[in-house]
């Protein structure tokens, strides 16, 4: 659903949670719109009580989780809970190479490569979530950024999943 800044309200609300605190610039970058958009989503925030603002980071506040909360149960109800977990069950080998291959840009490369069709899948049942393809790929050769990115990634998968 759209919000403040044309920014999707779930997307926004699970990225603020995910990285505690964020900046404009941050969302912006990790949700794929403009700065104003972001500066906009993240004012509207605070000014509804569902994120504070500390010099510029915002965070959630509880009356924020709730939210986010109650966002991703209305998200796992149209998700296919048998065919997801398929999906699970594909990504988790996939998950634990990645513990092997952090750190390492040409196993990164590889790992990414072989985990496309598993992250196509994903996108198919949480299409939010189709951002973090274009986040891999664009950190696939710093192995730290993409760290964070299959961190923040393998918890929505979960989250999706009501792991």
């Amino acid at each position: 659903m759209a919000f403040a800044g044309n920014v999707d309200e779930l997307a926004l609300l699970q990225t603020v949670r995910l990285k505690e605190s964020v900046t404009a610039p941050a969302l912006a970058a990790q949700l794929g719109v403009t700065e104003s958009s972001a500066q906009a989503a993240l004012t509207a925030l605070v000014e509804m009580g569902r994120a504070t603002d500390d010099a510029g980071a915002v965070s959630l506040t509880d009356a924020g989780l709730a939210e986010l909360e109650n966002q991703l149960d209305a998200e796992r109800v149209s998700i296919d809970e048998f065919l997801f977990a398929e999906v699970v069950e594909r990504f988790e080998p996939l998950d634990a190479e990645f513990a092997d291959a952090e750190g390492d840009a040409e196993k990164l490369a590889d790992l990414d490569r072989r985990a496309e069709g598993v992250f196509d899948d994903v996108s198919a049942y949480v299409p939010r979530l189709a951002r973090y393809q274009e986040l891999l790929s664009g950190a696939v050769d710093d192995p730290d950024a993409y760290a964070v990115v299959w961190s923040e990634l393998r918890q929505e998968i979960l989250s999706a999943a009501a792991n």
